[in-house]
């Protein structure tokens, strides 16, 4: 029985290759087109034809995307931190190489990133300096995407030289097109916002609008924010969600159950996610979902004791203990804990923790999930140095 198995295996192989030989082209590139990045890549080594098919960019664009990695920033020398930094991303797997170079090489030579801001649907905005800059400004913002190499630099605005905070908004099913959002501080109100700049790819100027949140509605540089249905969702120190819209017309607010403001805010398959961990005597992982947009009311998806999920070690540091993810697609959460800031994955469904990589103690805030994007963007200033000079 097993030489006759062994006889039966060339025939099957033979079979597999026979049918594969009757497949059109277009329909290779209809089943290609729903495998992922990741795949395709691989694929390339089958032959000079498929290499050729997985390197179409148009292929590429139909490929569908998840959640990569993590984009962060290490320092080694916090006295003197422009001396010795590093810009990383970790894959989730923690192994092998990042599918994109997180240095950001395909920038104009001299280009220093300071600081990794914002990251949303592929696009990344960094805070920049250039040893090339004859300007009196020190800093700059670049919004580039790493997948494609394609990038801009923001025009200067007055906003930038105070106390702001700035957002990226990008919805590639809806609009190749991105908005940055400039949230102005009042000097005299702390963390209160007294309005909004927002640039936009299609007009290519920033638009100033006052703010027409209350007073009680402050936000902290390190809120964090989800851009959904055209509208920008910013974390608040009210135990609330401030929004507002593309044009700055429309502004809202979401009470939430939780203190807000130190929460992770994030979305996973069309519904927001709050995520906390308080850090008392008996610290708790609370996740809640907000199901129906319209109604704001959140339903409690997990609560537990999180001495249950991570090590006794990471306990002892445990205000290193952060929600820094959830995945766009499963009730999937991702953590950095103890003092190594390690990364881990947490199934809401199984309850399973998964230890994916140690960061290291000498990374900083903020982790940004990255999720590939191929979409090309519109060609007007896009990957031109003009600003930069």
């Amino acid at each position: 029985m097993e030489v006759g198995s062994r006889n039966k295996q060339p025939d099957a192989a033979a079979s597999a290759s026979s049918a594969a030989a009757f497949l059109t082209q277009d329909l290779i590139i209809e089943i290609l087109s729903r495998v992922p990045y990741r795949s395709l890549c691989r694929f390339m080594c089958v032959s000079k034809s498929w290499r050729t098919l997985c390197s179409d960019p148009a292929l590429r664009r139909k490929s569908p995307q998840t959640l990569s990695g993590f984009f962060y920033r290490s320092v080694y020398s916090f006295n003197y931190p422009s001396l010795d930094e590093r810009c990383h991303l970790t894959n989730l797997s923690g192994r092998g190489r990042p599918m994109v170079d997180p240095s950001l090489p395909f920038l104009p030579s001299g280009t220093r990133i300071e600081s990794f801001v914002d990251c949303c649907n592929g696009l990344l905005l960094c805070r920049c300096s250039s040893s090339n800059m004859s300007s009196q400004r020190q800093s700059f913002y670049v919004v580039c995407n790493p997948a494609t190499e394609k990038w801009t630099v923001l025009p200067d605005t007055e906003a930038m030289d105070g106390c702001c905070i700035l957002r990226l908004g990008f919805d590639p099913a809806a609009s190749p097109h991105f908005r940055v959002f400039l949230l102005l501080r009042n000097p005299q109100g702390l963390q209160v916002i007294s309005g909004v700049e927002i640039y936009s790819t299609e007009t290519g100027i920033w638009t100033y609008r006052q703010s027409q949140w209350d007073h009680y509605s402050a936000v902290y540089a390190n809120s964090k924010t989800v851009f959904f249905n055209g509208i920008m969702h910013f974390t608040a120190a009210d135990s609330s969600i401030i929004t507002v819209d593309m044009e700055g017309k429309t502004w809202g607010k979401i009470l939430t159950p939780l203190q807000s403001n130190s929460s992770f805010l994030g979305l996973s398959g069309g519904h927001l996610y709050l995520a906390h961990i308080n850090h008392t005597a008996e610290p708790l992982l609370s996740v809640w979902i907000l199901k129906d947009y319209g109604s704001e009311q959140w339903i409690p998806l997990h609560i537990g004791r999180i001495w249950k999920l991570f090590k006794p070690r990471h306990l002892t540091f445990q205000w290193y203990n952060e929600v820094i993810a959830i995945h766009p697609a499963q009730n999937l959460i991702f953590c950095t804990a103890g003092w190594q800031k390690n990364l881990i994955s947490y199934d809401m469904d199984r309850r399973v923790v998964h230890a994916i990589c140690a960061l290291g103690d000498n990374t900083t805030d903020p982790y940004l999930p990255y999720t590939p994007c191929f979409l090309e963007w519109p060609s007007d200033g896009l990957g031109s140095a003009k600003r930069m000079s």
